[in-house]
């Protein structure tokens, strides 16, 4: 966890010392929490079992977490948050192939920060059909929300069906060289297996023209 809340683009802000203690307390949670998932198993290790480590009650870890999903994926659905915020840096009117492969490579990066935790995470959840299906839908999850995002600062007559399909294009270029990058074992550079994926779509112009064709 960090000491600075911060979005993509925007100067970090210093936390309250309540927030920074919050932070901290979850912070050793996770970490506690990601140790006994590799030891124990997941579904083996109880919320019990965390916070008897942490030297809490389980009345107290339920301050900082509903639940061990939660422990698991929050750090996943923080990051897609803030990628959302890389939206701003967005100019009204860019083409919808810019906007996303800012956004795409935005969420590669903050990723590949946090590489080893992710690691971790990713390890926990593939061992476990209803986990790992909890993984996939928490990255997909934010597509209708990229979609409305995006559309409002494009031009009015770009296609909002024709948007959706570009938006799951490239977060499923975006998931699959994130899974090409934990399945080898975080070897490698996120971005530029990202870019792999990316560079060959249809460029804006290819798009535009594409609309224009069906009309």
């Amino acid at each position: 966890m960090h000491d600075m809340a911060s979005t993509t683009g925007q100067q970090p802000q210093p936390l309250s010392l309540r927030e920074h203690k919050k932070r901290q307390a979850q912070a050793i949670i996770e970490e506690t929490a990601l140790r006994l998932f590799q030891q124990q198993g997941y579904e083996q290790t109880s919320i019990q079992d965390i916070a008897n480590a942490v030297q809490m009650s389980s009345r107290t870890f339920f301050r900082y977490f509903a639940s061990k999903e939660e422990v698991l994926f929050t750090p996943m659905r923080a990051i897609l948050s803030a990628g959302m915020s890389t939206l701003q840096q967005v100019a009204p009117g860019e083409s919808p192939h810019a906007a996303l492969r800012t956004i795409m490579l935005s969420l590669a990066e903050l990723y590949q920060q946090q590489r080893t935790s992710f690691l971790i995470r990713y390890r926990v959840a593939m061992q476990i059909p209803s986990i790992a299906s909890i993984y996939l839908y928490t990255q997909m999850a934010v597509e209708p929300a990229i979609c409305d995002a995006l559309s409002s600062r494009l031009e009015s007559a770009t296609d909002p069906h024709r948007v959706r399909f570009l938006v799951a294009i490239y977060m499923t270029a975006l998931r699959v060289a994130l899974q090409d990058w934990l399945d080898d074992e975080v070897q490698g550079d996120l971005i530029s297996l990202l870019h792999g994926y990316m560079d060959p779509l249809s460029s804006t112009d290819q798009w535009q023209q594409g609309g224009e064709d069906q009309q």
